[in-house]
């Protein structure tokens, strides 16, 4: 009679290792015939006219002889074996149900089992916990792919840049925000005719307020930056070694390298796909799991209930830090909320540094602006109270300013002062 004898957590080449060929040969010498063995996961089928009761024992003994963990395994005839089959639920039919799972049990979690993700060779995994962080692409305009257009987003765009940046070389930058600033100064230090074109008035003047935009406008003003404000980026054309940009007002630059700092879009389409929750990024709750329980969300794709300025989404690499060891270890069974809340942001350009917490672009009616070490600290207001906290070339202690966002004083008078320079 035919039988089929099916192991349990077998390991191919791990800890509890078992040698397929090793067991089919001691089945033969055992005295049983026609042993063969179609994939090497423990589905062993072999012929014999002993008693299942006697095959179980002569097993069992062999096995506690030859491994030095317990191996469980199950004898089944051809006919019970079918019968077995027939009787398999509903959802074990699905496509994914591989055809070596031959154990299960009522508490499975089903759900979980469907949970599969494949990858560009073809291959498919299966999952219990997913982390969904594919980050963003940058922001483009209407233009031709040309290693003289570029967004610095990576190693190899900065070589790149390296490599196409020579002093006197011509460059124009789309893009005010602290990215766009950075590489402007950057490269005018480095002697090139650099250019740089923003949509507002004052350079930086939606994160900053009026008074220190101006002052942060006026050093790029001072080192020969060429500035053009209230300007948006139409499309570009690459010739030869120039790149011709277009400006939504008609004017046209240009230079023999462009960069773009415009932004990045979160990448979505898999979540999409998968039929995750989406909008400006991947919905997550305050453990970071999406709309999937099994999947959650980390880095810049990352939108979340932040707890001090509510639902949001940064772009910034302490948010990535920070998201992805939350993510990381409520994968792994805890249930912590992610409290850390609205992530630093800061840049060092020029001989300006600014540092700041909170909302500092949007959600702000006022500001409480306080002279102190040189520099200056402003408490952003939105309501009658804090909503971030931003410093110009003053260090404090920025956990601190957090402290104050999530539980403000009882009136603003009580904010001057409260933060001392470090």
């Amino acid at each position: 009679m035919r039988y089929v004898l099916l192991l349990r957590g077998v390991n191919v080449g791990g800890k509890n290792k078992v040698v397929m060929a090793d067991l089919k040969n001691n089945l033969e010498v055992m005295g049983y015939t026609h042993v063969k063995s179609y994939i090497n996961s423990g589905n062993v089928f072999f012929n014999s006219e002993d008693a299942v009761e006697d095959m179980n024992e002569n097993i069992h003994t062999h096995f506690s002889h030859t491994y030095d963990f317990e191996l469980l395994f199950v004898i089944l005839g051809a006919d019970e074996f079918i019968q077995e089959y027939h009787n398999l639920p509903e959802w074990w039919q699905d496509d994914f149900a591989r055809e070596d799972v031959l154990f299960y049990t009522d508490s499975i979690d089903k759900a979980a089992l469907r949970q599969t993700i494949e990858i560009e060779s073809g291959e498919i995994y299966q999952y219990e916990k997913l982390l969904y962080a594919l980050g963003g692409a940058p922001k483009w305009i209407d233009g031709p792919e040309s290693e003289r257009v570029l967004a610095l987003r990576n190693l190899e765009d900065y070589r790149n840049l390296r490599k196409l940046a020579k002093p006197r070389s011509k460059v124009i930058i789309v893009g005010g925000g602290w990215v766009g600033a950075e590489i402007a100064a950057g490269l005018k230090l480095n002697d090139m005719d650099v250019t740089l074109v923003f949509p507002n008035e004052i350079l930086n003047e939606k994160r900053l307020p009026r008074m220190l935009a101006e002052k942060f406008h006026q050093r790029f003003v001072d080192i020969g930056v060429s500035l053009i404000n209230n300007a948006y980026a139409d499309s570009y054309k690459v010739e030869d070694d120039q790149v011709s940009l277009k400006l939504e007002n008609g004017a046209v630059l240009k230079a023999e390298i462009l960069v773009l700092g415009i932004g990045l879009n979160p990448n979505v389409e898999l979540a999409e796909a998968a039929g995750l929750e989406v909008g400006n990024g991947v919905i997550a709750n305050q453990f970071l799991q999406t709309s999937n329980k099994h999947i959650y969300a980390a880095g810049d794709v990352l939108n979340y209930p932040d707890v001090i300025i509510g639902r949001n989404r940064f772009e910034h690499e302490e948010q990535a830090e920070y998201s992805g060891k939350v993510a990381g270890r409520n994968m792994t069974g805890a249930e912590e909320v992610y409290n850390h809340g609205a992530p630093l942001s800061y840049t060092d350009v020029l001989d300006i540094s600014i540092e700041g917490v909170g909302e500092m672009s949007r959600n702000r009616d006022d500001a409480i602006i306080e002279e102190v070490a040189g520099g200056y600290i402003v408490y952003y207001l939105f309501k009658g109270k804090p909503s971030g906290i931003l410093t110009y070339n003053v260090k404090v202690d920025m956990d601190k300013a957090r402290e104050i966002l999530v539980n403000p004083p009882k009136t603003l008078d009580e904010l001057t002062g409260i933060l001392k320079p470090i």
